[in-house]
């Protein structure tokens, strides 16, 4: 495991001393609540020093009375001292204890405040109860104001007490203040996040599938960085999946809201283990295994295992957009043909009392018999592959079919080779339905890619689904809505769209009692003047 080490770094301020020279007089305006011992503690001198500058001074002062306030000796100079900042050592693999946090310290000055009323001069006998009655005091509330007097001991003749105001005179005091309706303020705190993916840092050799996830650490610090200009607070640690027993170990694990990882199945079963024990959330990015959030309330699935509900969303959108197409099915006859996505459709169309026809790729002369004039004819291929598609395509072209409107609607696996079959993809209009797409004409992802390149040196690795943009979608989705949300976050879970560059994220229950599967889907159609529409499901 790698450790993150922040070189110290010391910040000294030099001092600065700047005499200050007194003035020959001065005069101080009682402001209200103010008493002559605050005010000559204010200027550094004694009471009697301002009383002898004031020889008709009675017992008390009053708001907006003018004081004489003797400044015949220069004031002392005054000293800035120097001032230290350390940033110390951060060590990923320790943290500190409690007892190692040092405890700041306050320390308290009583002049009495705001609160004192006047200074009263202790006449011979006097005794504290009697002075407290004097002024409707108690005797407890007499010492809160003169912490330094001893009530064991007499009070000396010529001393001064700080009288407070009683409650009743504060209260008189206050001005008359509307009640304005209480707005509860949402607190927001950093979402704690660790991402757990197989970085390979103690592998030699860097392969496609090392490139792979370091794209999609890349793709995280990109996200974390959009996020803090927007405000979103975060603290994130990132570890190689090759380390993850180990990583579990460290006390601050269970302290996480968030965990994006991992890839390999045991890891991620791991990664279950702890999330579920310590309630903390946990994002799978890659896995579509069926039984992923089983029994898992804090798992978040993010690749969809297609099952019928998505095949049936998808059919239904396509088929509402082209109400009155004829549909024809072509079999390749390769050993990679779809006919489980095949039966599907035709069943979907069945139970929709849609029409449709199929013919033999080897016998694709004979489409004609089945081609309707003046209506969409959508051809979907029983295979995937591109060469499926460049022998359809290619025998599409040789028949001549320009008195028919043809389209072709086909499969995720398209978008792999559709910048290299540019000119079919548009003639034919060809539609496919996919949990993620990267879409290289959009501006957010050439935006995207110029930052990617920017800052990192290099282009992401040239795969489907492009891992940076996965980083970055699932960290903006989670991190922000997290931070947002708080503890409604799950409870909003089903409300919260995403904004994704390549993977649109959209979470719902599996059932009552699962985790989160993603259940957003686009329909991608590539259209015939060059531009590509794209319909998130």
């Amino acid at each position: 495991m790698k450790r993150t080490i922040l070189t110290a770094i010391c910040l000294l301020v030099a001092a600065v001393t700047t005499p200050i020279f007194a003035q020959q007089t001065k005069q101080h305006e009682v402001k209200a609540g103010e008493a002559l011992y605050s005010i000559s503690r204010s200027y550094g001198l004694t009471v009697d020093q301002v009383r002898a500058a004031n020889p008709n001074l009675g017992e008390v002062i009053l708001t907006g009375q003018k004081l004489n306030i003797p400044t015949t000796q220069a004031a002392q100079p005054t000293t800035a001292q120097p001032q230290q900042i350390i940033i110390l050592p951060v060590n990923e693999t320790t943290k500190r204890t409690e007892e190692q946090v040092p405890t700041p310290t306050s320390l308290q000055v009583s002049d009495g405040g705001t609160n004192v009323k006047m200074m009263y001069e202790v006449k011979k006998k006097e005794t504290l109860y009697g002075i407290s009655k004097q002024f409707g005091l108690t005797v407890d509330q007499l010492l809160a104001a003169n912490p330094e007097i001893d009530p064991d001991k007499k009070l000396k003749k010529g001393a001064y007490l700080r009288i407070p105001f009683t409650e009743e005179e504060l209260i008189a005091m206050q001005p008359v203040v509307e009640e304005e309706p209480v707005v509860e303020e949402k607190i927001l705190y950093p979402v704690n996040l660790a991402v757990i993916m197989p970085f390979g840092l103690n592998e030699e050799k860097k392969t496609k599938d090392i490139i792979t996830m370091v794209d999609f650490y890349e793709g995280v610090m990109l996200a974390m960085s959009d996020l803090k200009k927007e405000g979103v607070s975060a603290n994130i640690h990132v570890y190689d999946e090759a380390d993850i027993d180990s990583v579990l170990r460290l006390p601050w694990m269970k302290e996480l809201n968030l965990i994006i990882g991992a890839k390999d199945a045991a890891n991620i079963t791991k990664l279950t283990n702890f999330a579920e024990k310590n309630d903390i959330n946990l994002v799978v990015p890659m896995s579509s295994s069926a039984t992923l959030v089983n029994n898992t309330r804090n798992v978040f699935q993010v690749n969809q295992k297609m099952e019928s509900d998505a095949y049936n969303r998808s059919f239904e959108l396509f088929t509402s957009l082209h109400p009155r197409a004829n549909f024809i099915f072509v079999n390749i006859a390769e050993q990679t043909d779809k006919m489980d996505y095949i039966v599907r459709m035709k069943n979907f169309l069945n139970k929709k009392s849609i029409n449709y026809n199929s013919v033999e790729f080897k016998e694709m002369e004979t489409i004609t018999d089945v081609l309707a004039e003046g209506k969409e004819n959508i051809i979907v291929p029983s295979s995937s592959t591109k060469t499926a598609f460049d022998r359809l395509t290619k025998k599409l072209n040789s028949l001549e079919l320009g008195a028919y409107d043809i389209d072709l609607f086909g499969y995720t696996d398209w978008q792999a080779f559709a910048e290299k079959s540019p000119e079919e993809f548009k003639k034919y209009n060809c539609t496919f339905f996919t949990t993620f797409y990267y879409n290289p004409n959009s501006t957010e992802s050439i935006s995207f890619n110029q930052k990617f390149r920017n800052i990192f040196m290099r282009d992401q690795f040239n795969t489907h689904p492009r891992y940076g943009m996965l980083g970055y979608d699932i960290t903006k989705f989670f991190v922000k809505n997290m931070y947002e949300q708080g503890e409604d976050f799950k409870a909003n879970i089903s409300n919260l769209e995403s904004n994704s560059l390549q993977n649109p994220l959209h979470f719902e229950h599996k059932n009552t009692w699962s985790g989160y599967i993603n259940n957003a889907l686009m329909l991608v159609k590539y259209n015939s003047d060059g531009t590509i529409s794209v319909k998130q499901m």
